[in-house]
């Protein structure tokens, strides 16, 4: 137990600074070497692309050589690497950094997985800090690019991700603990389906995200309180999950934060529980699709990045219509297609949380 807190513990930390300081060279180091806002857009885009979408042939390349030990540090690394050496293509820089955050977040996500007993809640406890990463280091990117904070951070992380993997006893546990978790009677069909109607839900409440636009939401503090409404609805989504059944909490959460989030526009109070509620089915869906795709786990936890990527893509589309629709809209469909790939992962034998 001790050695799986500890795994849990640093894994969760590095992840915030592991995006904490992404966001921070993105944001703050590229628009000084980008010669355009063009170049500066399309370097974004393509730092997304490889920290997203390109989990998923990376991830296959993993579960194919069965290596999931280092490639975070090597993630670590090579983001370390871009804010030490001096490259003034900001193309190549947010391949490198991009690289690097996806090799970082498919370890972390396959060795975390290992030890949850095909439960949601360490899952979200995983994924969590990476929201706060994000907002601290949106917030701070341009105080903080001509500091040694985050090569310090880096290092940092580099040290106690050493420490986890030098724990043999840790190893053996992670070693043992995915081989029960390959486990699996779902059918090839069934895996497909349910992969893609997980995907269609990720990929549709991306979109109704970022619909949600309030304008009282200026300044630090405000900020601060919807990011961490953010973290906790991703950090014990699962655990009440795991508690109350997987159906259960991922539709009921949906339904209420759509009245929440539209009330939000008035009442703050409103939109912070919303948003909560909001990200609540995350550590499910992810859950799901790992437990569908057991012998291609760090695939499933790149197709869970790689969908969020193809929603991330959607939103740039200049869409007229009310953003209230689009959120209904998006939350209706991705209720739905949650509801029908649970339903096919129950058919297909499963029975870890069958709870309803």
């Amino acid at each position: 137990m001790k050695h799986k807190l500890a795994l849990i513990s640093i894994y969760s930390v590095c992840h915030f600074v592991v995006d904490f300081v992404c966001a921070i060279f993105m944001l703050g180091n590229i628009p000084f070497i980008a010669q355009s806002e063009s170049e500066f857009v399309i370097s974004l885009i393509i730092y997304n692309f490889f920290a997203f979408a390109f989990q998923v042939p990376l991830g296959l390349v993993l579960d194919k050589l069965k290596i999931y030990k280092y490639v975070a540090i090597i993630g670590l690394s090579l983001i370390g690497i871009c804010y030490l050496i001096n490259i003034n293509n900001p193309y190549i820089l947010a391949i490198i950094v991009g690289i690097g955050n996806a090799l970082f977040h498919l370890e972390g996500g396959v060795n975390i997985y290992s030890v949850s007993e095909r439960k949601a809640f360490l899952n979200g406890l995983f994924v969590a800090p990476g929201a706060l990463g994000i907002f601290l280091g949106t917030t701070f990117h341009n105080e903080l690019i001509i500091t040694y904070l985050p090569i310090i951070l880096i290092f940092t992380s580099i040290f106690l991700l050493f420490f986890v993997q030098k724990k043999e006893e840790v190893i053996l546990n992670l070693e043992k603990n995915m081989k029960i978790n390959m486990k699996n009677d779902i059918s090839k069909l069934s895996a497909f389906l349910i992969v893609a109607l997980i995907g269609v839900s990720i990929i549709v409440r991306s979109i109704g995200g970022s619909a949600i636009v309030y304008t009282w939401k200026e300044g630090f503090i405000l900020g601060l309180i919807y990011t961490l409404a953010v973290v906790i609805g991703k950090a014990f989504g699962g655990l009440i999950a795991d508690k109350f059944g997987f159906i259960k909490v991922a539709l009921i959460s949906l339904l209420g934060s759509t009245v929440c989030l539209i009330l939000g526009y008035n009442i703050h109070f409103f939109a912070y529980i919303g948003i909560l509620l909001f990200n609540i089915p995350m550590s499910i869906t992810l859950t799901l699709l790992e437990n569908t795709l057991t012998k291609k786990i760090a695939c499933a936890v790149g197709l869970n990045t790689f969908f969020l990527f193809i929603g991330y893509l959607v939103c740039f589309i200049d869409i007229t219509i009310n953003n209230n629709f689009i959120l209904l809209g998006s939350i209706l469909v991705a209720m739905l297609s949650i509801y029908l790939s649970y339903k096919l992962y129950l058919k297909g034998g499963n029975k870890y949380v069958e709870k309803i």
